[in-house]
């Protein structure tokens, strides 16, 4: 069997210590490469695998730091040319392994970052550019429908690609999820979260701020590192009910911050054509911990929170529709989520790894 060679732009992102934790238990033989963003840095320090080599991109200049990782890369692949299959997580990185001469890769796609550009004709390139990418790929990975959807609803698929939802970590397998089932949400004194990278002003940012100055009976939680280039004004840092507590290691202090909040707030900002066709883990971890989740409308999320009756969806880019959705919560309707939770069952929730493994060796072999 080949060797899988990972190359990871954020080595301590949960979902891809997920995978290599997979192949690891599988006894698949593998290599680790990866950079360091100063991001999740709390998940990185306790995994199982070794790390050949982290990469710090310290370079001066546009021109400079796009060349250092392609340089990078390159010595990786020239490095491990014999009996192995490259692993890309995400776009950038594909494209930067193309680039250094990568033909024989998977390819993991868990954000369509070539829609994240301001110019019409810079999206319709670097579109071009992924489809030929995954078309090229032995397989590709995607971790929301919605991305097959929009990727390929215009044009003929390659078919040689495997959905999977981002879900929790096997780790919950051994988690008593009962614990969770019987909570019960005052409406009087609701604990809000937000929990991961924290980012999007517009939206996010703008809950807890209308939670802060409206809303004294209410708290806000955040969890997680700050964006960079995200700026927290002082506005939302004086007021009393709003509660930073900083980076956290995903996933063994999941179940410490799931019981501290009652509403998981998922109101990501969907002026990003990517935020509206994702599916984030949120989904996944806010059922599994019975906790109602908040959602932007006009979203693939939305469609499927309504379908599994697990939360509500709102324009979070307007306050006044922020305010009315607090003014107006329903004690009977969130318990109905947590019902509804309750009633999936928790394999569902989880991720299976034989059917990632099956495709895999497939490739590998």
């Amino acid at each position: 069997m080949k060797t899988c060679v990972f190359i990871v732009t954020q080595l301590s992102q949960p979902r891809c210590i997920k995978r290599i934790e997979t192949i690891q238990k599988a006894g698949i033989p593998f290599k680790v490469y990866g950079f360091d963003n100063g991001l999740y840095t709390e998940n990185i320090k306790n995994v199982s695998f070794p790390i050949e080599e982290i990469m710090t991109n310290k370079e001066h200049g546009k021109i400079a730091r796009i060349l250092f990782p392609i340089k990078s890369i390159r010595r990786i692949i020239n490095t491990n040319k014999e009996n192995c299959v490259f692993y890309l997580f995400g776009f950038e990185t594909a494209v930067m392994a193309r680039i250094a001469g990568c033909k024989k890769y998977i390819y993991e796609e868990a954000d369509v970052n070539a829609v994240k550009r301001r110019y019409a004709i810079q999206r319709k390139f670097l579109l071009a550019l992924d489809r030929n990418i995954i078309r090229k790929s032995l397989l590709t990975v995607f971790t929301s429908q919605g991305f097959i959807d929009f990727l390929f609803k215009k044009f003929r698929s390659c078919g040689n690609f495997l959905l999977l939802p981002n879900k929790l970590s096997p780790y919950f397998n051994q988690v008593d999820r009962t614990q969770f089932s019987l909570k019960n949400i005052n409406i009087n004194h609701v604990k809000f979260g937000f929990i991961g990278l924290i980012r999007y002003p517009n939206t996010i940012i703008r809950f807890a701020k209308v939670v802060g100055k409206y809303f004294p009976q209410h708290e806000f939680h955040f969890y997680g590192d700050i964006a960079y280039r995200v700026c927290i004004d002082d506005e939302l840092k004086s007021f009393q009910n709003v509660y930073f507590h900083g980076s956290f290691s995903n996933p063994t202090d999941l179940q410490i911050i799931y019981s501290n909040i009652d509403i998981n707030i998922v109101c990501y900002d969907t002026s990003s054509i990517n935020v509206r066709i994702a599916e984030p883990n949120k989904l996944y971890e806010s059922i599994y911990f019975n906790t109602p989740i908040v959602v932007s409308k006009g979203t693939y999320l939305e469609k499927r929170v309504k379908d599994l009756n697990v939360g509500a969806s709102i324009n979070a880019l307007s306050e006044e529709d922020i305010i009315y959705f607090i003014n107006n919560l329903d004690q009977d309707k969130l318990q109905s989520y947590i019902a509804s939770m309750n009633k999936i069952n928790s394999k569902d929730l989880i991720d299976n790894p034989y059917e990632f493994l099956n495709v895999l060796t497939f490739c590998l072999s």
